[in-house]
C-alpha cells in the first residue's frame, strides 16, 4: 500500500513537473535578455535578470489598446454567452426531448475549425461595419459563438444537480414559473453559473484564429505575442504572455479553496 501511494505522488510529482516545464520557460524568457533565449546550449536557469522586455513592449506594440481590448472583449463575451445559454441550459435540463437536439446542436459549433468560420464571418463583419472594429464588437460576437456551448454544458449540469421537489414546493406556494427560477432555481446554480463565466473569460482571452483574422489593426494580446514571435523577439512575446497569465493565475488563487471542497460542481447538495 505505501509502495503504491509513494508510485503516485512519484507520478504526481512528473506531471506537475512536465506542466509546469513551459511555464518556467516563459518566465525565464521574460526576464532574461534575448541572448539568453538564443543560446545554445540552452541555459535553463537565468544568468542575467532584466526588465528590458517589458519595458520595449510599449514601443514595439500597442500594449495598452491590445491589453484593453482583450479585457473588454471577454467581458462581453461572457455576459452574451451566460445570457444565451442560462435559458437553453434551464430547458435542456427541464425537458429530455429537448435536451439531445440542443446538445447536438452545442456540439455541431465545434465540430467546425475556427479558423475556417472566421473567413466567412470576416465577409459579413465587412458588410456590417464590424470588421477590425476599435472595440472589437465582431471579435466578440465570434467569441460568443465559441463560449455558448462550454457555459451551456456546464450550466445543464448545474440545472440537473437542483432538485425538481424545490421547484415544485415553490410553486405550491404560489411563486410563478418566473418567480421559482430566480428565487429557488438560479442562487443554487450559482456555483457552476460562476464555473461557466470563469471558462468562457479564459476562452476568450487565450482565442487567437479570430483574434489574428477579424481584427487586422486593432489587436487583442493573443495576435500581439505572435507577431512578436514571429519576427524574432522571444523576449517581448514572452513578456506579453507572462502578462495574460496573470488572469488565469489569479482565478487559480481565489478559487482554489473552492474548487478543492467541489464547492463549483453543482448546486452544493
Amino acid at each position: 500500500m505505501k509502495r503504491g501511494k509513494m508510485l503516485l505522488v512519484a507520478l504526481g510529482v512528473v506531471v506537475a513537473a512536465i506542466d509546469l516545464l513551459p511555464l518556467a520557460l516563459i518566465l525565464k524568457q521574460a526576464f532574461t535578455p534575448d541572448k539568453e533565449s538564443f543560446a545554445w546550449p540552452p541555459t535553463w536557469l537565468p544568468h542575467q535578470l532584466t526588465l528590458e522586455n517589458f519595458r520595449g513592449l510599449q514601443s514595439a506594440i500597442r500594449l495598452d489598446q491590445g491589453l484593453s481590448l482583450s479585457v473588454f472583449v471577454a467581458l462581453l463575451t461572457v455576459a452574451s454567452s451566460l445570457a444565451i445559454a442560462l435559458p437553453a441550459a434551464w430547458v435542456a435540463a427541464r425537458h429530455p426531448r429537448l435536451d439531445r437536439p440542443l446538445d447536438a446542436s452545442m456540439i455541431l459549433t465545434r465540430l467546425f475549425p475556427s479558423i475556417a468560420l472566421a473567413v466567412p464571418l470576416a465577409a459579413l463583419f465587412v458588410h456590417l461595419r464590424l470588421y477590425n472594429n476599435p472595440a472589437g464588437l465582431g471579435l466578440w460576437l465570434a467569441h460568443t459563438l465559441l463560449g455558448i456551448p462550454f457555459a451551456f454544458l456546464i450550466l445543464r449540469n448545474g440545472f440537473r444537480s437542483v432538485p425538481l421537489e424545490l421547484e415544485e414546493a415553490a410553486r405550491l406556494d404560489g411563486a410563478g414559473a418566473l418567480g421559482t427560477f430566480w428565487r429557488i432555481t438560479l442562487p443554487l446554480v450559482g456555483p457552476s453559473l460562476a464555473a461557466a463565466g470563469i471558462l468562457v473569460f479564459l476562452v476568450s482571452w487565450d482565442e487567437f484564429a479570430y483574434a489574428l483574422l477579424l481584427q487586422v489593426t486593432n489587436r487583442s494580446l493573443p495576435p500581439l505575442l505572435y507577431y512578436l514571435a514571429a519576427f524574432g523577439y522571444p523576449g517581448m512575446a514572452s513578456a506579453v504572455a507572462a502578462i495574460m497569465l496573470v488572469p488565469a493565475l489569479c482565478i487559480i488563487l481565489v478559487l482554489e479553496p473552492a474548487l478543492r471542497s467541489g464547492a463549483l460542481s453543482g448546486s452544493g447538495r
